[in-house]
């Protein structure tokens, strides 16, 4: 249980508008991502991550339109293609955990740090 409110809190801080950019940034996601608190993020621990980030940004939908999403939420979906109408479904966005994974492994060694992390949720604006 206090896992997942730190998680509320870290998404929360995460995706706060401009005035909270800077906090945001220099807030350590790592604890949240790294299950095992060892200083790298396995593809199974992001997959685990990214779970937690849909149900917070989702907030128990299906689907979110991208274009509603806050500044700072839309780092986690720069990579996945909305349909149509804006739209990414819970199935798009866990689809493409692999792949962003994969993109944020910047160093390709087969886990992701404090660094590749934060740029691929928090990118720069």
């Amino acid at each position: 249980m206090m896992r997942g409110l730190k998680m509320g809190v870290a998404l929360a801080i995460a995706t706060l508008g401009v005035a909270g950019t800077a906090f945001a940034q220099d807030f350590d996601l790592m604890e949240f991502a790294d299950g095992d608190h060892d200083g790298k993020v396995t593809p199974a621990e992001f997959a685990q991550f990214s779970e937690q980030g849909w149900n917070f940004f989702a907030q128990g939908a299906d689907s979110v339109k991208v274009a509603n999403l806050d500044p700072m939420a839309k780092g986690s979906f720069s990579s996945i293609t909305p349909d149509a109408n804006g739209v990414v479904t819970r199935e798009v966005y866990m689809a493409a955990v692999p792949a962003r994974f994969t993109a944020a492994d910047k160093n390709g060694d087969g886990t992701v740090d404090a660094n590749e992390l934060n740029a691929a949720i928090m990118p720069a604006n």
